[in-house]
């Protein structure tokens, strides 16, 4: 009997030994904790007390019999209370860009955007014209306005007496502005010798009146206003034909000459020659179709040498035509000399209808 129990004893030990390690490989299966039996070396929290009680195998009957106290004292399980997991939806983790956190208060800038372009219609080709033979002048610098101009009255304005001035001038070497109203025949109608010898030098207005008496209802003349140096060679000289009337209502024009008709571009005031040949490289806007005259006048009023050319008026967007010109002369010694372009009349009135000036040096 005693070996009996025994032997029962041991069988029920490894029954429950198996059933013991069935047992924890089921849970560690369920509840993910990796290796098994490793919940052994780990604390349990909680413990619950479970008594394990083998069932009864084929062909024999479990009866529960009480062991002596000195033998080994019973099996108590050890096991924690696990919820009965539910099914979860598992996603599958997929590469994706982490994006770092950056310091707060520092912000950071992405690329300026753009300005979207709004289509314009496309141009259709244009001719373009073929350049022509004809040589053009460049209008660099732009020609000066005129160095003197008569702004009020304008050609062939009606005017009764008296007339009117405005005009732009400078004082000349005596200090005097001369205003002349000079008739059909030649004659000088009146004559003003104005006084400026406190205003030397200086460019402005002047606004005099000029009277006239007339034999006829009415009469061409032409207004005159020059200045000349201390030899009395006329420096510059411009000019208007006007219309005067004994009587009627004044019926003024605007004036068309406002750009110097004469620009010298060689050579400059001052300037010494020598060599017998002067060279004169300048513009032109001819004030009528009478030639261009070139004179050298000493300083004793002698004419030292001339050149006469005919000149082209300006056509297309030209204001001015260039020329040059080759003037031959004799010295004997260094002569002061004044370089005088002008023009002479086209119409019934004699004399000199505009005229510039500069001084030169004539060398052998």
């Amino acid at each position: 009997m005693n070996f009996f129990t025994k032997r029962v004893s041991i069988l029920g030990w490894v029954l429950l030994g198996l059933f013991t390690l069935l047992l924890f490989s089921a849970l560690s299966a369920c509840n993910g904790r990796g290796v098994p039996g490793s919940w052994l070396l780990t604390p349990v929290d909680q413990p619950m007390v479970v008594s394990a009680t083998l069932p009864a195998l084929p062909g024999e009957t479990a009866t529960a019999t009480q062991l002596p106290s000195d033998t080994s004292p019973a099996i108590t399980l050890v096991t924690e209370s696990t919820p009965t997991p539910e099914p979860t939806l598992t996603f599958t983790p997929t590469a994706s860009a982490t994006l770092l956190p950056t310091e707060a208060g520092t912000p950071t800038f992405g690329p300026s955007p753009t300005r979207t372009r709004t289509p314009t219609r496309t141009r259709f080709p244009t001719r373009t014209p073929t350049p022509s033979r004809t040589p053009t002048v460049t209008q660099t610098p732009t020609p000066p306005l005129a160095f003197m101009r008569i702004q009020k009255p304008g050609p062939y304005s009606k005017v009764s007496s008296p007339l009117q001035v405005e005009a732009l001038v400078s004082p000349g070497e005596d200090g005097y502005i001369y205003v002349e109203l000079i008739g059909e025949d030649g004659r000088v109608i009146t004559r003003q010798a104005l006084d400026y010898r406190s205003f030397m030098n200086r460019y402005f207005y002047i606004n005099p009146q000029v009277a006239f008496e007339l034999n006829t209802a009415a009469e061409t003349a032409r207004l005159v206003v020059r200045v000349q140096d201390r030899f009395q060679r006329p420096i510059y000289l411009c000019s208007v034909e006007v219309v005067l009337m004994r009587m009627g209502r004044n019926e003024i024009t605007a004036p068309v000459i406002v750009q110097e008709p004469y620009v010298v571009r060689s050579p400059r005031e001052g300037a010494v020659i020598s060599g017998g040949v002067l060279r004169v490289i300048g513009l032109a806007r001819l004030v009528n179709d009478r030639p261009l005259i070139f004179e050298l006048i000493d300083e004793s009023g002698q004419l030292v040498s001339n050149a006469v050319i005919e000149h082209s008026q300006p056509y297309g967007d030209l204001s001015h035509v260039p020329f040059e010109v080759f003037i031959p002369y004799s010295v004997e010694q260094d002569t002061p000399v004044r370089l005088i372009i002008r023009q002479e009349s086209a119409s019934r009135i004699p004399g000199t209808v505009w005229l510039s000036s500069m001084l030169l040096t004539l060398q052998p």
